[in-house]
């Protein structure tokens, strides 16, 4: 089965829908700080919200 993030790549329709008005931009999966699970596994970031600084 593919993801689904894979998937939302691979359509263009779906990825202008999430990216408004949700905000959900695929070009932005960094993390501003590496970030893990308590098990100490690392989180890969794949989307991030589009805003150029967290909100206060």
């Amino acid at each position: 089965m593919e993801s689904l993030i894979a998937a939302v790549r691979e359509q263009d329709e779906a990825a202008r829908f999430l990216a408004w008005p949700g905000d959900f931009d695929l070009d932005r999966g960094d993390h501003v700080e590496e970030v893990h699970l308590a098990s100490g596994t690392a989180l890969d970031g794949f989307a991030g919200d589009g805003h150029d600084s967290p909100l206060p």
